[in-house]
């Protein structure tokens, strides 16, 4: 969005994909006009920043991220006020987009920009009960599609998690995650260790990936993790953030070890979980308040950040919803 001008294109662009998805007329035009106040923003005063769209809610709802490296805002909610606007648009700016989602988050800090989540929901769906997810999954630069994937299936005492590299990009770094993940739902039931090694065999016809797999075990208070390769995961709890240990290898082609680590899990705890097309330099106490945000919020500011730009990037932030109903 480095241009007013390409306001109306993303618009187009987003109620396309919300028209696909299945999203009636009405619904449609609300995602118009977030998109529309966003992507203003973004253009006129985010010093060329970018929008993320993709599905969510297994494809019954559309998040839409509006991220900058702009100068920030000292007081965001002064922005959400009725009446604020974005400078010439036809809604009312960060309060329109506010009043339409059905989940909204900011985080925005003097000099260091501003994100914006807006997740709209089809007229028939819910929100998940349990885990909040947010993630950044996108194609090397030039590539049509992406050799990163990651899948995540919460059946309310667990939460099973995957996330796959193809080794390289394009075409057949893609078919390599993709039979890495269709291996992790069609055996979600197996420890971390057995898949990664189910894995290996499955995948010896393919390019091979890097791959981690782990599973939260809400009953017991745990995370269990096994990891081949380049996949980057990061409990990161109140008393500050640990990594958890990857061997080295490529799935379908190199497997010493799949062993498998187990850490404690509290409400409070969130997982960060990327790709090596994001560097691993990041801290989160280096962002006031960031850990607070929804996890979209912060994988989307942790891909502006840190991302590589030469290379596929996956960025999956996991977290427990207070409260949820993962016990019975």
């Amino acid at each position: 969005m480095d241009d007013v001008s390409r306001v109306g294109e993303a618009r187009r662009a987003t109620v396309a994909f919300a028209g696909a998805l299945g999203f009636d007329e009405g619904r449609m035009s609300d995602v118009a006009l977030v998109t529309t106040e966003a992507a203003t923003n973004v253009a006129r005063h985010g010093g060329g920043g970018y929008l993320l769209v993709r599905a969510m809610n297994d494809g019954h709802g559309i998040e839409i991220i509006a991220v900058d490296r702009g100068p920030g805002m000292a007081d965001p909610e002064r922005c959400l006020r009725d009446g604020f606007s974005t400078g010439g648009t036809s809604g009312t700016g960060l309060g329109a987009i506010r009043r339409i989602a059905d989940v909204f988050d900011i985080y925005s800090a003097p000099g260091a920009g501003t994100v914006v989540l807006a997740q709209l929901l089809g007229r028939s769906a819910t929100l998940p009960e349990h885990a909040q997810v947010g993630a950044v999954c996108l194609a090397a630069p030039n590539e049509p599609v992406r050799g990163d994937g990651w899948a995540l299936e919460d059946g309310g005492p667990e939460v099973r998690i995957c996330v796959a590299d193809g080794l390289g990009h394009g075409r057949f770094a893609h078919e390599a995650s993709l039979a890495a993940l269709e291996l992790f739902r069609r055996q979600a039931m197996r420890s971390p260790a057995e898949q990664l090694r189910a894995m290996h065999l499955a995948l010896r016809s393919t390019r091979g990936a890097a791959v981690a797999t782990l599973r939260i075990e809400r009953r017991d208070g745990n995370v269990r993790f096994a990891g081949i390769g380049n996949i980057s995961c990061t409990l990161v709890a109140p008393d500050g953030q640990r990594s958890l240990p990857s061997h080295n290898g490529i799935i379908g082609h190199e497997l010493r070890t799949a062993q498998e680590f187990t850490v404690p899990w509290t409400g409070r705890s969130m997982l960060v979980i990327h790709s090596d097309g994001l560097a691993t330099r990041w801290r989160l106490d280096k962002y006031p308040g960031l850990a607070a945000r929804h996890p979209a919020i912060v994988a989307a500011v942790l891909h502006r950040d840190f991302t590589r730009g030469r290379d596929d990037v996956t960025v999956l932030v996991v977290r427990d919803l207070p409260g949820g109903a993962w016990s019975s």
